[in-house]
């Protein structure tokens, strides 16, 4: 018995049918005779894998994927190699870790040799340019777009042509660059609407959400609402992620225009949803909306208890997350241009490109090792900047973006007064600053002279009479804890109590 689907067929059909693409792989594995230990079977599970994933099946389709990464490893088979990392990048972005992603987008593209063929280089510099975008480079993320954009337009595949064009104009919205994203999106609607094609939900909610940004509500929401009139998460093929980030969208426009009650009925189907299919990254982009929705109404108690799961959620997802970590990259780069850009790219993983400093992955990687060391005095600063969000509505987030690189150089500074001291930003406007060898009241002290000297900055130039100001929450090992999530929990609760207490001050 043969079946008429290459191989070549059923990795495209990942991108228009899952469903449809698993099934067929599963007639293949059962009812073909194919040798196990052939780059033909291992493609056949590797597209297994990367389906149930899309499914909302996480755990089983990455452990499939990783087996085959192992075989090809193992063997040497460098295109197949590639392939797991191409498909590994997609999984962590599904599961909200752009640092894993960036990881193994950079050793797909790497791994590629000069014979391959356009298609695959410009799906695989289209993973390259998402994680890029995602981890913050989005300079470096458009440079790749463009590379993709290219190649997929000399094939002639559609369906790299379109994905390029969601992708970028996505990247350019998060980027804030709204007006060229909503150039982008309009280009994408309209070579949909030229071609006859249904339009899919991860399509539909990024032309939203560049209409949302140019406030445009009304088309936003008659884009979207149609996306999520099905209940299920099998519509055209597409996976239960595409639904949930179409209600979370639908949630904040409706939001935006005052329809609370319908705005809240979205938010429950998107939550059922995640929570259906593990989709922790997205469970906790609902309570950071859940939280928003609360404000809106008025219902700030709420809304601060709600803000307040969502921030201890999200710390727990990434200290769960540094656990699982593949330390991949050091035994992927043998040639010399590989190895440059390895280093090129590596760096990039473990800096917040817009401050400088280290990201949420290095610090996580570092206050592991710390706490796995012989027990010494360590201090952790978890700092929040006061109100942050007044100067992004009021100013603007490229105003914002200038407050947090100038308090980024105020936290390098304090971070260095201590031999192995490191300052990092964790997400948004919170930073966390690694005190090692440092007692409780010493790094209590540094502490306090970080918050007088931020506090104590002339601001006027730069947010036009908001005051900038500082609140830390301060944990100590081994007094507080040792182990890594306990730690962080017990300088998180004491943000809260600084936070509770007034604001702009340390609270141990």
């Amino acid at each position: 018995m043969t079946d008429p689907t290459s191989l070549d067929e059923l990795e495209l059909m990942l991108r228009s049918d899952a469903h449809k693409a698993l099934a067929a792989v599963r007639t293949r594995l059962d009812v073909l005779e194919i040798d196990r230990d052939t780059v033909a079977y291992q493609r056949l599970l590797l597209v297994k894998g990367a389906a149930q994933s899309q499914l909302g099946d996480t755990e089983d389709g990455a452990r499939v994927v990783r087996e085959v990464k192992a075989w090809a490893e193992a063997r040497d088979e460098t295109e197949l190699l590639a392939h797991s990392h191409r498909r590994l990048s997609a999984l962590f972005r599904r599961v909200g870790d752009p640092a894993l992603m960036l990881e193994h987008a950079v050793a797909a593209v790497d791994l590629l040799d000069a014979d391959t063929a356009d298609p695959v280089r410009a799906d695989h510099l289209l993973g390259l340019a998402d994680a890029l975008g995602a981890s913050g480079s989005y300079q470096e993320s458009v440079a790749r777009y463009r590379e993709a954009s290219l190649l997929a337009d000399r094939s002639g595949r559609r369906y790299l042509q379109l994905a390029v064009l969601n992708n970028l104009a996505f990247t350019l919205y998060e980027a804030g660059l709204t007006d060229e994203a909503v150039t982008i999106g309009e280009q994408l609607r309209a070579e949909l609407q030229r071609d006859g094609q249904v339009m899919m939900r991860h399509y539909g909610e990024t032309i939203a959400r560049t209409l949302m940004a140019v406030g445009r509500y009304d088309e936003a929401a008659a884009v979207l609402a149609p996306l999520c009139e099905n209940g299920g998460a099998d519509v055209n093929g597409e996976d239960c992620d595409g639904l949930v980030l179409a209600l979370l969208a639908l949630a904040e426009v409706r939001r935006m225009t005052g329809a609370f009650d319908r705005a809240q009925e979205a938010l429950h189907r998107a939550h059922r949803l995640g929570e259906a299919y593990a989709l922790n990254g997205r469970l906790i982009e609902i309570l950071r909306e859940q939280a928003e929705l609360f404000a809106a109404q008025d219902r700030y108690r709420e809304a601060f208890e709600t803000f307040r799961d969502f921030h201890r959620a999200d710390l727990e997802l990434r200290a769960a997350e540094r656990d699982s970590r593949a330390q991949t990259l050091n035994a992927i780069f043998e040639a010399a241009e590989a190895r440059r850009s390895s280093d090129y790219f590596r760096e990039l993983s473990v800096r917040d490109p817009l401050t400088g400093l280290h990201n949420r992955r290095h610090v996580d990687a570092r206050l592991g090792e710390l706490l796995d060391a012989d027990p010494e005095p360590l201090t952790i600063g978890l700092v929040d900047l006061d109100h942050f969000k007044r100067i992004n509505d009021t100013r603007s987030h490229a105003v914002g973006d200038e407050v947090l690189r100038r308090v980024a150089v105020l936290l390098q500074r304090a971070a260095e007064r201590v031999e192995g001291g490191l300052a990092a930003r964790i997400g948004g406007e919170e930073f966390l600053v690694l005190l090692p060898g440092v007692p409780p009241e010493a790094g209590v002290d540094v502490l306090e002279d970080l918050r007088r000297e931020v506090s104590g900055q002339d601001w006027s130039e730069v947010t036009e009479g908001i005051p900038v100001t500082t609140s830390i929450g301060v944990a100590h090992a081994p007094g507080d804890a040792r182990d890594y999530s306990a730690l962080l929990k017990v300088a998180d609760q004491n943000l809260y109590v600084a936070k509770d207490g007034g604001r702009d001050r340390v609270s141990a």
